[in-house]
């Protein structure tokens, strides 16, 4: 008997499930596209358990037959393609007819279509590929897909799927992306009876991207368009001011499907040029429509990669169109301000005068004013004789800038952190250099001596570009990073900070507003206990949208809403994480924001103190991100280079 044999159609389906059906995602991205391809202009998709008990996808798009339902499930069956150059002008997202009898196999199925709106219909069910029953039912035109229990019967890949976040994360991007793809369709889609987001399928793209990135991202989107004989470009990128750190949030649809093009990417980056910080990338979603003949979508096992025949033409094109609007553009941004205070401006607020009398005392020291005002006014501008005979010491620009109190004098009176004037100045005298003494890790008596003989002693002496600190040693000398050496001083701050018990918190009087995608919002909902536990205080606003009540008094107040949407991105990539790599992923985040940057000039006690500082961290040597810190220059070397020795 041969060695080779036929596998019969249930081993098939099951064996292609791998190429279709990688996760949950992937089946509602399958069903959705026969839903767009059936016409449909609104699907509802509700899902449980992150997909994997439940998935329900429902259209009111053009319906089946009774025999084209049963025959759907059957391997390669489509009305998509009829003849080979069909291949070559492919205009529909699905056509290979694999993906409902690989889902079947690996789940159990039930679909439920009619094509006419007399109410009758047909309901077909299928468990594991086998096929269990076909009944007429009584529903509406349209068609819903319902699939339960994913990976049943094959437990090796049910074991491997994410938690239930990570694959709600995946399905809501998904579907995010074939809402920018169709702005003419309305798309629901539901989590556990929540409603994640919703399109108005009216057409306009902005309005899918209000949908899906919130209004702050929306409102500041530039429309791009532009065409040649072969391509037309149409779409919106964001501002230079609004950047993610990962180049996912550039969707790139061609001829209405999502695709990975990393020659299209590149081009978009390009046009930005100088326009984007190192390792940020833009918001955008980038429509290219073409003649079906010049593509070939049949690549890649879920038709995610493409093959152009003028690709460079294209690239060519969308560069071009995208620095032609940007031109237009003046891409001054906006002064950071403290959440809600460009609202409070707009209305001046005079508190009047307070007529009031205390009762007669001789002990009071105090005498109302015959006239009856207020000497709120006269106490305010005339300083007290204490203030005469003290004058407060102006702080010097690295404590006013980024010093670790973070806080000007005149707004830590009002601060609900600081209990008293008495506390800001013993604070301020406390504070010398860049942080704290007591707020260094590692500055106890005890730990000090040990700390010291890690590094030599060494005398700063001057700058190199604003960026790199020259000192002097007994063996030689050092060029500092002094953005690595603050960055590390902040590091192990907040690392020591996030790892306590009890953490003071800055009330916000008003709240700061968070718009996420529904991917995002998904994750920061499944880790607020984590935030909070820290001190970082988040609620849901309803949707997509979150309010900061409050953080911690140690957090960067200045860079507080772009370290949240990184913090909030991380776990995003990263999965279900632990509470200890959260806090120190948070810790490198805002070290890197707090730190001072380059061409910073510093003065010459401000160099000192940040070398003292140094000295009292546990690993002086890198940054957080494990650059060096330190590149030593020995005497020998110095003599050699200048041939005192040979």
């Amino acid at each position: 008997m041969g060695k080779i044999q036929i596998l019969d159609d249930l081993l098939a389906n099951q064996i292609a499930a791998g190429e279709v059906v990688e996760r949950p995602s992937s089946i509602v991205k399958e069903l959705v596209e026969n839903a767009i391809d059936a016409e449909a202009s609104r699907i509802r998709i509700y899902i449980e358990e992150g997909g994997i008990s439940l998935i329900r996808v429902s259209d009111n798009g053009v319906g089946m037959e009774r025999e084209d339902a049963r025959l759907a499930f059957s391997r390669h069956a489509t009305s998509k393609i009829k003849r080979e150059r069909d291949l070559y002008s492919i205009r529909t997202l699905g056509f290979r007819g694999e993906a409902l009898p690989s889902i079947a196999s690996v789940s159990r199925v039930s679909l439920t279509t009619a094509d006419n709106p007399s109410g009758l219909g047909v309901k077909v069910q299928i468990e594991g590929g086998n096929f269990v029953s076909m009944d007429d039912v009584s529903c509406s035109p349209g068609t819903e897909v319902i699939v339960r229990d994913l990976f049943y019967n094959t437990p090796a890949r049910l074991k491997y799927l994410k938690t239930v976040n990570t694959e709600i994360s995946h399905v809501a991007d998904a579907i995010g992306r074939l809402a920018l793809a169709h702005p003419n369709i309305a798309f629901s889609l539901s989590h556990n009876q929540r409603e994640l987001f919703r399109t108005p399928g009216d057409g306009k793209l902005i309005h899918v991207l209000h949908a899906l990135y919130g209004k702050q991202v929306a409102s500041k989107l530039v429309s791009i368009s532009g065409e040649n004989p072969d391509f037309r470009i149409s779409g919106c990128m964001s501002k230079p001011e609004v950047t993610r750190s990962s180049r996912s949030y550039i969707t790139i649809i061609l001829n209405g499907r999502n695709v990975r093009s990393i020659p299209i990417t590149q081009s978009v980056l390009r046009a930005y040029g100088t326009l984007l910080p190192t390792g940020r990338y833009p918001i955008g979603v980038l429509h290219v429509e073409m003649d079906p003949k010049l593509v070939d979508v049949n690549v890649h096992p879920a038709k995610l990669e493409v093959r152009l025949s003028k690709e460079r033409e294209c690239c060519q094109l969308v560069e071009h169109t995208i620095k032609k609007a940007f031109q237009e553009q003046r891409f001054v941004p906006e002064v950071s301000r403290v959440p809600g205070e460009a609202k409070m401006q707009k209305t001046k607020v005079v508190q009047e005068s307070l007529h009031w009398e205390p009762p007669a005392s001789k002990h009071s020291g105090y005498s109302a004013p015959k006239d009856g005002s207020s000497r709120v006014k006269e106490m305010a501008e005339t300083p007290t004789r204490t203030n005469q005979a003290i004058p407060p010491a102006e702080p010097s620009r690295l404590q006013r800038d980024i010093g670790g109190l973070n806080i000007d004098q005149d707004e830590a009176i009002f601060s609900p952190t600081v209990s008293s004037i008495s506390q800001i100045k013993k604070d301020w005298r406390s504070a010398p250099g860049l942080l704290p003494p007591e707020e260094i890790p590692g500055s106890s008596e005890e730990e000090k001596g040990e700390k010291k003989k890690r590094l030599p002693e060494m005398m700063p002496l001057s700058q190199i570009h604003g960026t790199y600190i020259v000192a002097q040693s007994a063996d030689g000398f050092y060029l500092l990073d002094q953005h690595a050496a603050h960055e590390r001083i902040y590091y192990e701050l907040f690392s020591k900070k996030m790892n306590e018990e009890n953490h003071r918190q800055q009330p916000l009087l008003i709240p700061m507003t968070i718009e996420c995608s529904p991917a995002e919002a998904e994750v920061v909902q499944a880790y607020i206990d984590y935030l909070k536990q820290w001190g970082l205080e988040i609620e849901p606003f309803g949707g997509s949208t979150f309010l900061v009540r409050s953080y911690p008094s140690w957090f960067p107040q200045e860079d507080a809403e772009s370290i949240i949407r990184e913090i909030v991105e991380w776990l995003k990539e990263q999965g279900k994480v632990e509470t200890a790599r959260l806090r120190d992923a948070g810790a490198k985040m805002m070290s890197c924001k707090a730190a001072i940057k380059a061409n910073r000039h510093l003065r010459q006690d401000e160099m000192e103190h940040l070398l003292q500082q140094l000295n009292e961290c546990h690993n002086p040597f890198t940054c957080p991100h494990g650059r060096p810190i330190f590149i030593h220059f020995s005497t020998y070397e110095l003599e050699k280079m200048f041939k005192r020795v040979m």
